[in-house]
């Protein structure tokens, strides 16, 4: 299962997506680039990477999504913003939190709409993918923040879009 944040460290933000694989290995991309790292759990709080080659000893204090990275002599205060939360949460603002009307689904990031996975006059409910777009050679599901219909399908398979755009209407 792919995760995907966006990762705060002071005022610069990276998206981060990981994807675990077999043997301890993990798919780590940066702000779309990948890289190749290896993963082992030393103790409670306590990690040993080695990222593209190179070895680290990392030390996790607090707990997400505020946490401080601790390797060689830096701390580092990270703030994770799981991309998913983060959408729903925007949704909510958008719509006042409304559960009833109108609701626009919107690009999360400029992209190119790879499926249309609930056209208009499907019904959904929370969590069912609408959109698959994809940002950064990585596909992104956007999924039904409620139960609803979606009542309109502004987008067509390939077409590409720029963030903030509104892909779906759910009603």
């Amino acid at each position: 299962m792919r995760r995907t944040f966006d990762a705060q460290l002071g005022d610069r933000t990276v998206q981060v997506s990981v994807a675990a694989e077999e043997g301890g290995r993990l798919e780590i991309t940066l702000d779309g680039q990948a890289c190749d790292a290896d993963v082992c759990h030393l103790g409670e709080r306590s990690w040993s990477v080695v990222l593209d080659g190179a070895v680290y000893t990392l030390d996790v204090e607090g707990e997400p999504p505020d946490v401080t990275v601790h390797f060689r002599e830096h701390a580092v205060p990270v703030k994770l913003v799981d991309t998913r939360r983060k959408l729903l949460a925007e949704a909510a603002r958008l719509t006042g939190g409304a559960r009833g009307g109108p609701m626009a689904i919107r690009a999360p990031m400029a992209g190119k709409v790879v499926k249309v996975l609930a056209p208009k006059g499907t019904t959904v409910t929370a969590g069912q993918g609408l959109i698959v777009v994809e940002a950064m050679k990585m596909e992104n599901e956007l999924k039904s923040p409620r139960d609803g219909t979606v009542t309109e399908v502004s987008v067509r398979e390939g077409q590409a879009v720029e963030a903030g755009e509104p892909l779906a209407t759910l009603e």
